[in-house]
């Protein structure tokens, strides 16, 4: 028994001398801490994948007092940077030493075929596989495919039509804007009629929808998997990030495609068809259908749930603000009106809509934060004005967090950040802030590649929308933001009053301007 007692009392000593080294680590690197508990560091703060409450308190602790803070995920340090000069450097100037945004033990292709998309491709694997897909997403393809998304639009203006009626309703709009965004990308990616909008259980969507609303998913768990992806290799017992079936969805419509294409040699000038030029350049360089596959799965997922959580949340904005509603529809109709249609033209002349959707997106920001890791020791670069941190080094493969949500909420940067207020992103009060106040597509050479494609869809859809219905509070329901695997979502989707608009809304409304 007294043996017993022994090694139990060695055990504590030894687990509690350990956690006690752990969590000293920021500080014995020179580097201002967020101090955690003894025992548990901040587990029970970890309600979200994004840990953007701990993010939050770690840049309010330590804004405008040191330009890095360290805190803890479990027993391992994470780098929070709380100056955008160093954010600069970090996503930009010294991007080269910072390409990754996770560490090479996370990668499993072999158990995960589906995560080796460019998301999470790792070095020079990465700058060959961008530089291959960039083509696809310049202006002028982006605009090629302008026409089938209006296309998509009308079949969502319908649908809706059908469900507001003639005495208007609630409708849960991210719902409906998720199967919207479902139907371009299918279309515009890979040529696939999805259908959605007209059948809620067609398979893509009920594929998108068991992604983001999976009821087993467990948010610590997913995070100790991700903190500790060493450990877990080396286990016997496999995880896989995402379910068999989505698996086999992807690798079964990326081969189908292939087959089909290759068989009667289709040519469609999307998404599908520069990945299958990519697979035609040579043995060595082609990509396999795993890779067609997780690039297939990563467009679809990043294009499709961000697009549609953007819109719903600008819509519930504009519910709250009537006054904005209305400018935002009056430059809509105006533009319409002076071109006849919508065209690519027209939707890029409406520069309101343009603030509207930064606005939603400065609001509620698809990531939380950024994330970067060093690929050697990396020496931060004196502070002209303090000099105070030269000193500290950032180890080889610290996870480094620029925290997005904490900087768009800085009352500093902008005032009364809880409020919805399109004007801060007029170009005088844009120039007047620092570049990388605004992250809502990231920046650098690794910021999101499908930004403009993203943007296009949203705001195709806020036309259609709003030049045919009224959006209004009554009957709504206050929305949840909540973390769903890799984005921030409505946790009950957006419940908001829809009404149409009377057929001679608009002369109505440009008398009452006279």
């Amino acid at each position: 028994m007294g043996f017993l007692i022994l090694v139990l009392t060695s055990l504590l000593t030894f687990v509690l001398g350990y956690l006690r080294h752990c969590y000293n680590y920021w500080e014995l690197q020179g580097v201002p801490q967020l101090r955690p508990h003894f025992i548990y560091g901040h587990f029970f703060k970890l309600k979200s994948l994004h840990l953007s409450e701990l993010l939050q308190e770690t840049y309010d602790a330590f804004k405008g007092k040191a330009r890095l803070a360290g805190t803890y995920l479990f027993t391992r340090p994470i780098a929070v940077v709380t100056d955008l000069d160093l954010a600069k450097v970090i996503l930009i100037k010294d991007f080269n030493k910072f390409v990754d945004r996770s560490s090479s033990a996370s990668l499993n292709l072999q158990d995960n075929p589906l995560a080796g998309h460019l998301f999470n491709l790792h070095g020079e694997e990465w700058r060959a596989l961008r530089t291959k897909l960039s083509p696809t997403f310049t202006s002028g393809k982006i605009k090629y495919m302008f026409s089938t998304i209006t296309e998509v639009a009308d079949q969502l203006q319908q649908t809706f039509d059908q469900e507001v009626g003639d005495d208007g309703a609630v409708l849960e709009l991210h719902d409906l804007l998720g199967r919207y965004t479902i139907d371009v990308i299918g279309s515009c990616a890979f040529g696939v009629k999805c259908n959605s909008l007209k059948n809620p259980q067609a398979e893509f969507r009920v594929v998108g929808r068991k992604l983001f609303n999976n009821p087993k998913f467990n948010v610590r768990w997913a995070l100790f998997r991700m903190t500790y992806a060493n450990l877990f290799r080396k286990l016997p017992i496999k995880f896989k990030s995402f379910g068999q079936e989505h698996t086999k969805f992807f690798l079964r419509l990326v081969q189908d495609t292939v087959d089909l294409r290759e068989r009667e040699n289709i040519k469609r000038n999307d998404f599908m068809d520069l990945l299958l030029n990519l697979r035609k350049t040579g043995e060595s360089s082609g990509l396999s259908v795993e890779q067609l596959a997780a690039q297939v799965f990563v467009f679809f997922v990043a294009g499709f749930e961000t697009s549609s959580s953007n819109m719903s949340w600008a819509l519930f904005e504009l519910t709250k603000n009537q006054s904005i509603q209305a400018k935002l529809r009056d430059e809509i109709l105006s533009v319409l009106q002076k071109h006849g249609k919508l065209t690519y033209e027209a939707m890029m002349e409406m520069t309101y809509l343009d603030q509207v959707v930064n606005e939603t997106l400065r609001k509620y920001p698809a990531l939380a934060s950024l994330t970067r890791i060093p690929a050697e020791d990396y020496k931060l670069p004196s502070d002209d004005e303090s000099n105070s941190d030269g000193h500290i080094v950032l180890e080889r493969g610290i996870k480094v967090h620029i925290p997005v949500r904490a900087i768009h909420y800085d009352p500093e940067i902008y005032p009364e950040p809880h409020e919805f207020r399109p004007e801060r992103f007029e170009p005088a009060a844009t120039q007047q802030r620092h570049p990388l106040a605004f992250l809502g597509f990231g920046d650098g050479p690794r910021n999101c590649i499908g930004l403009r494609f993203g943007r296009m869809q949203v705001k195709v859809g806020l036309i259609t929308l709003l030049a045919a219905f009224q959006f209004s509070q009554k009957g709504s329901e206050i929305p949840i933001v909540t973390n769903s695997h890799f984005v921030l979502v409505p946790k009950n989707g957006v419940k908001i009053r829809v009404d149409r608009l009377p057929a001679d809304w608009w002369s109505d409304y440009k008398s009452r301007q006279v």
